[in-house]
């Protein structure tokens, strides 16, 4: 046992540590060095492990840049929460990001290569159809704005839209445009030549916006683009999306990376990405057979392998969800303390129901947060991940319960298995009399014997030579103390203390665990006040825990006692820490202060706006309430009070509050 305990232990240590194993050619220096990866095909579970890696490792060993090589790369049945961690991963990362594109990319692998910081193409390159292609245009034209589908889509190009607002070199209006029109297929857009004043410019429209265009511009050319949007590397590059055109990676990295033609390093698949593919098939069924492995070690006396190999394989299926970016070391940790929680419930502190609850809790929590990278959901694609993993969880939970009762009702009837389980309590003999035999237990009532056992609560009690399995309430009695017996229940013997002082047992820690709690307190107070990144969080709840357990292990009474009292004393101690922290010297220079007031609330930014109050002008747009204006010869972002006000209409500027220009029509609309 002792020898699978340990083979455990090593097998996740080398786990956690395969991301970081560098290859032997990468000894030069990482300020100057890259990394790319090949991805090629659908983006399955061993590529986005592996490109997971590739970000972890250029965070930690500061390489200059990570670059994603598509070669021919995406496919409709890649999984979207795995992707769309991906993704996250990619945006959060401090390192600068850029795809190679070679060949036609779709999907994903497209979503990926436009979200990076940087795109470049290869002579050939096609990114596009990010979302999957419906089979009938036509009737996804015809579906009103309010259907379900549309609104779907309309969600997806939202999301698309706030990605593309967080990458590090922004995009144009047209840009966006063309990437928002890859992933709805029910937006029509245009590439029109307009004339307005004299003047030619090329941009993209959808049929909305070029229905929209004033009198005074003339469509000269207009050229539908496909739906869904499908961009050759010379679009890629005329529309401002793509860096440029390369021949070959060493091309791109000179030109574009301004590296070595020699310091770009390959980052090639290892055990882990191999390991994480067939742990992606197998991940459900680890969660299921891990904790049935877990209930039947409650069936079995003492810590066997079952309570082992279980921990084992949820240990196994957390690890999919961190080599994919999923899970991190907290929801890792969060589950494992549930666990705990929940033995401590079992074994040491039974019919507490606080323990219990917030294992179970802590169990739910990391479950959910371990499949999927966000906390609350801000998007429709999170709200289908997050509504799928509540589904699956739900369908976890009832598999476990299920192959719980048929193995407890199945295995005990096995003879090689019978002698493992805990027998249940032999029925009393039936004697056929119409009243019940009397229990002989009974007479045990009200005597006094000595625990041949800590009770903890359960144990030994030796009365007039006879051992007998006896239990207490609740609270812990050290073995030789005298106890009387106060209730008989069948076969469960309760007894308790025989002692003049109840609380005499506490004396000799009750200094010890209300110093633990005090420190608890004041560790909460500093996380409050000094940035530890939840370090001393972590720290306070820990000692809170301890001195609640060491309370409960002196009396049952004491440890409410002190958990009550830790109840009422954190949010108080946290109140008044918030409420001080603006005045100390820390908070003074973690927090914002409040504006400076200035001379009249109605000032703008820029003076030149002010002195367009009360002017009158011309809309050059629409006015939907926003829209622009041109005032004394200059064109002004202004907006109504809600009114709509169409182009070519004449205005008057009746508040300037900040940038902000509020206009209102000054003549009546026809």
């Amino acid at each position: 046992m002792r020898t699978t305990s340990w083979a455990l232990v090593l097998g996740w240590w080398a786990c956690c540590t395969a991301g970081t194993a560098l290859p032997a050619q990468q000894t030069q220096e990482h300020e100057t060095t890259a990394i790319y990866v090949n991805l090629t095909g659908k983006l399955g579970t061993p590529e986005l492990a592996l490109c997971q890696r590739a970000l972890r490792l250029a965070a930690s060993e500061g390489y200059s840049h990570v670059v994603f090589r598509l070669d021919s790369a995406g496919g409709i049945t890649e999984a979207d929460r795995d992707v769309a961690a991906l993704l996250d991963q990619v945006q959060a990362s401090k390192v600068p990001t850029v795809a190679l594109v070679r060949g036609a990319v779709f999907s994903g692998a497209a979503y990926l290569a436009i979200v990076c910081d940087q795109l470049v193409c290869m002579h050939g390159a096609q990114v596009g159809k990010i979302a999957p292609v419906t089979d009938d245009l036509d009737r996804l034209l015809q579906l009103g704005d309010d259907d379900a589908e549309r609104k779907h889509l309309q969600a997806l190009r939202e999301e698309l839209r706030g990605r593309l607002d967080r990458r590090k070199v922004k995009l144009t209006a047209d840009a966006i445009k063309l990437c928002e029109g890859m992933i709805d297929p029910s937006l029509q857009l245009l590439r029109a030549t307009v004339q307005t004043g004299g003047v030619e410019s090329q941009h993209v429209y959808d049929q909305k916006e070029l229905r929209a265009l004033g009198t005074k511009t003339t469509v000269v050319q207009q050229t539908p683009v496909t739906r869904p949007v499908v961009l050759d590397a010379h679009e890629l590059e005329d529309s401002r999306i793509s860096r440029g055109t390369v021949q070959t990676l060493e091309q791109m990295t000179v030109d574009v990376l301004q590296l070595d033609r020699n310091a770009l390093i390959e980052l090639r698949p290892n055990w882990s990405e191999h390991m994480a593919g067939w742990l992606a098939m197998l991940q459900p069924v680890l969660l299921v057979m891990g904790f049935v492995l877990l209930v039947l070690e409650v069936k079995t006396p003492g810590v066997g392998l079952p309570g082992v190999l279980g921990t084992g394989l949820l240990a196994l299926a957390l690890f999919y969800g961190w080599l994919v970016g999923l899970a991190d070391v907290t929801e890792i940790l969060l589950f494992f303390l549930g666990l705990a929680a929940i033995g401590v419930e079992i074994f040491l502190l039974p019919g507490t129901i606080i323990f219990g609850a917030v294992g179970f809790l802590c169990l739910l929590v990391s479950l959910v947060l371990s499949q999927q990278s966000f906390v609350i959901p801000h998007s429709v694609t999170e709200q289908d991940i997050l509504l799928a993993n509540l589904w699956n969880l739900t369908l976890l939970f009832v598999l476990v319960l299920a192959s719980a009762s048929l193995l407890w009702k199945f295995l005990p009837r096995v003879p090689v298995l019978k002698s493992i389980f805990l027998p249940p309590p032999s029925p009393a003999a039936n004697t056929g009399a119409s009243l019940p035999a009397p229990d002989p237990r009974a007479a045990l009532l009200g005597r006094t014997g000595r625990a041949t056992t800590t009770l903890r609560p359960a144990g030994v009690l030796e009365l007039d030579g006879e051992r007998i399995d006896v239990v207490t309430s609740g609270e812990f009695v050290a073995a030789g103390t005298a106890v009387r017996v106060i209730a008989v229940q069948g076969m469960r013997v309760v007894v308790e203390a025989v002692a003049a002082d109840p609380r005499a047992s506490e004396r000799g820690s009750a200094g010890l665990v209300l110093l633990i709690a005090v420190v608890g307190l004041l560790l909460l107070v500093a996380e409050v006040v000094l940035v530890s990144f939840g370090a001393l969080l972590v720290l306070a709840g820990v000692a809170l825990i301890t001195a609640v357990f060491l309370a409960f292990q002196d009396s049952f009474g004491f440890g409410i006692s002190v958990l009550v009292g830790e109840g009422l004393a954190a949010p108080v101690v946290l109140f008044f820490a918030f409420k001080a922290l603006p005045h100390t010297r820390i908070g003074k220079a973690i927090m914002l202060a409040a504006p400076a007031p200035q001379q009249g609330s109605a000032a703008a930014a820029d003076p030149e706006l002010q002195a367009l109050l009360d002017r009158v002008g011309v809309t050059t747009s629409a006015l939907r309430p926003a829209g622009f204006a041109r005032i004394d010869g200059r064109r002004v972002d202004v907006v109504t009070r809600g009114e709509m006000i169409p182009a070519e209409r004449t205005v008057k500027v009746i508040e300037v509050t900040g940038n902000r220009v509020v206009v209102a029509a000054a003549d009546p609309t026809p």
